[in-house]
């Protein structure tokens, strides 16, 4: 898991509707903290897939510095970004890859006649080649997923069968569920979505991704976030009762 302490959210929290909750800096602080936390949790689990991929990384090249170390702020090679095209060579060559981010261009759907009506270009939270067959994901850290977020999806995954199937190729799309432990219980208010959903755990068998133990190593630092909030409520109830008494 993300680490709460490394949480630095920029605005004043003062402003923030945490306070207006409380009226305490404290609470919302920590409350700010929690929420932004579980937010990372997201791209905390896409950098944990990609350590435990067994298959080869194709992703952008990131720039070093003369003593090869990466910049604070990550740069990178330019061309050096995978794309769609990219994707359908690795697969032609019958050749295994994981490919963590692909944006696919207006430019490259309307080549093949697919029209692009409010945005300049589609991301995927991941793309695998693996043994003659492609798998497009959207993944999820939690267990549910609202009407609005799926309907979207699923009308990505629309077009992109579509362009897809124009190069002959006839991928799966999966939304993945992380952290969901049975399909029957998922919390889906999209009918259409249900043929998309599929758990991290079933998500992992088919990528050969060690799920049991990429879990166990994100979960270390929830004792880490325990002990942190513990000590925080201290001071909160601290700074309380000096306040109050």
């Amino acid at each position: 898991m993300a680490l709460i302490i490394n949480a630095k959210p920029k605005s004043n929290i003062h402003d923030s509707g945490y306070f207006r909750l409380c009226s305490n800096e404290l609470i919302a602080s920590l409350l700010q903290a929690c929420h932004a936390t579980v937010i990372s949790n997201g791209t905390e689990l896409e950098k944990f897939i990609r350590k435990y991929s067994i298959y080869k990384i194709v992703e952008k090249k990131e720039k070093m510095k003369k003593d090869g170390t990466p910049y604070a702020s990550p740069q990178y090679v330019k061309g050096t970004e995978p794309t769609f095209d990219t994707v359908i060579e690795y697969y032609n060559n019958n050749k295994n890859a994981y490919f963590p981010k692909i944006r696919i261009s207006r430019e490259c759907l309307e080549q093949v006649g697919i029209k692009l009506s409010s945005k300049k270009n589609i991301e995927l939270d991941g793309v695998w080649v693996k043994d003659g067959k492609i798998y497009v994901t959207e993944i999820k850290e939690g267990a549910s997923l609202d009407t609005k977020k799926s309907d979207g999806e699923i009308k990505m995954f629309k077009l992109l069968s579509e362009l897809f199937n124009y190069y002959n190729v006839n991928p799966d799309f999966f939304i993945v569920l992380w952290n969901l432990n049975d399909i029957n219980d998922a919390s889906i208010k999209s009918i259409e979505a249900v043929d998309y959903i599929i758990t991290g755990a079933d998500f992992s068998e088919i990528v050969k991704l060690d799920f049991i133990k990429l879990n166990k190593e994100r979960q270390s630092d929830a004792s880490i976030n325990e002990k942190y909030i513990i000590e925080e409520m201290r001071e909160i109830v601290k700074e309380y009762d000096e306040t109050n008494s």
